[in-house]
């Protein structure tokens, strides 16, 4: 694409806002076929845009990510993170991605494989025939246990409950931070700022008491990723990372490790039982690549089906709903010139369901991941893992980890929708949830 069309949303600003604030996703899907790149207001001072173009998209994320940073939202999510993976900006970040990679890598990802099917071995122990399950906390329960036996050695059986509610909290307060234009001090004593104190302190003694046990104990070249940043030197001083430092960058994957594949696999559960011509395909390959056994490692690659319902389900429903950048100076691209502090939107849910890349793009159709056909999906209209240098650096672990619960569980468990069951509908905070979440009925496969 050489030169982009740009446009003003039409009617007025207040209008426009509310509607964002009611419904954001409607909005940014109203918005989408406007234009390449829609201007929220006419303005030159900070002016917002919503960035629609695939091309576009990878200018933003890969080819100029250097004119970007994360800006407001890296503050906002600072106030729980500190200065981890997830907000730290510029060489920090470059740093912190380098010293963390080793912690991802294929050789790490397979010997993760076998917890990944401990622990949803374990959750099956607990399903009934015929009882219902809020899949919703058993996913978040779940994915958090093994984030945290994966890559901290930790077993948070008996707090993983207090830890998740937690989490719940931390998030909650930052997505209506993001998506309110006016920031209340956070040293006021109002509701949300005291229970999200209360939730990161709460989260901070679990972290510590988890970083103490693992220096009491600790081996060297242990293969988890808290062992690597116990042996972690800091770039800039020379010396062992601090608690501190260890503590942001655990807390970091804690949230982000568990709470976006917990949505994931909450969305893929719903969406096998509205499809049941799906769900018989599925069950079809589990008994053909498994037989009577659990998976294993070696069966991630077998599962092909199972992995396109993942992709599928990340399409429709992508965790990382919006992704959010500020110009930190003046970027001229694709033939349009953007001031410094422009700052832009992108709604990987509004691109993953545009009809020009997709044909029937609110369908559940798996098979478009099959084969030859992911091939004429563009770059940047399907990237529910974000591009670049900050890209999600546990997407094949989250990849491989998905496919490996659905296996576990939909080898022995049908997950069906209740008979009274309420309209289904996205609630978009930091990440992508269900609604007042999903109870499901649990029957097991004959």
């Amino acid at each position: 694409m050489d030169n982009i069309h740009v446009t003003v949303v039409g009617g007025s600003r207040l209008k426009n806002y509310l509607h964002f604030r009611r419904d954001p996703i409607d909005f940014l899907i109203q918005v989408r076929d406007l234009a390449d790149a829609v201007k929220l207001y006419d303005t030159e001072k900070r002016p917002p845009f919503v960035i629609n173009s695939p091309e576009l998209i990878r200018e933003i994320l890969v080819s100029k990510d250097s004119y970007f940073r994360k800006g407001r939202s890296s503050r906002i999510l600072g106030m729980t993170l500190d200065n981890g993976l997830l907000t730290s900006e510029g060489a920090v970040h470059e740093e912190q991605r380098r010293m963390m990679m080793p912690g991802f890598h294929k050789q790490q990802i397979a010997g993760y494989a076998e917890h990944v099917v401990e622990y949803s071995r374990r959750l099956v122990d607990t399903f009934s025939d015929g009882a219902n399950r809020s899949m919703t906390d058993d996913m978040m329960n779940l994915t958090l246990g093994i984030i945290n036996k994966t890559m901290f050695n930790t077993d948070t059986a008996d707090a993983t409950h207090e830890l998740a509610k937690a989490v719940e909290v931390c998030i909650e307060f930052s997505a209506n931070r993001l998506l309110s234009p006016v920031s209340i001090p956070h040293f006021l004593p109002t509701r949300w700022n005291r229970k999200h104190k209360e939730a990161v302190q709460l989260l901070d003694q679990a972290i510590y008491r988890i970083i103490q046990k693992a220096r009491d104990e600790y081996i060297p070249e242990q293969n988890h990723l808290l062992a690597m940043l116990i042996e972690a030197i800091d770039g800039e001083t020379g010396r062992p990372l601090s608690d501190q430092a260890i503590r942001n960058q655990v807390l970091t994957i804690m949230i982000a490790g568990h709470e976006t594949t917990a949505n994931a696999l909450s969305w893929a559960w719903y969406l096998l039982a509205k499809h049941p011509e799906v769900e018989q395909k599925f069950w079809q390959e589990l008994d053909d690549v498994l037989g009577d056994r659990d998976p294993e490692f070696d069966d991630f690659q077998k599962l092909t089906y199972t992995q396109q319902i993942v992709q599928e389900s990340l399409r429709l429903y992508p965790a990382a709903w919006v992704i959010l950048r500020e110009a930190n100076q003046d970027v001229e691209m694709c033939g349009y010139h953007f001031p410094i502090h422009s700052s832009m939107i992108i709604c990987p849910f509004a691109i993953h369901r545009n009809p020009a890349y997709f044909s029937d793009p609110d369908s559940f159709i798996p098979e478009r991941f099959a084969g030859e056909e992911i091939k004429n999906i563009p770059r940047f209209a399907f990237f529910p893992f974000g591009g670049g240098s900050r890209s999600c650096i546990g997407s094949h672990f989250a990849m491989m980890e998905a496919v490996l619960i659905l296996a576990t569980i939909g080898k022995r468990y049908q997950l069906q929708l209740l008979p009274d069951q309420p309209p289904v509908e996205p609630e978009p905070l930091v990440s992508l949830r269900i609604r007042n979440g999903l109870t499901m009925r649990v029957s097991r496969r004959t």
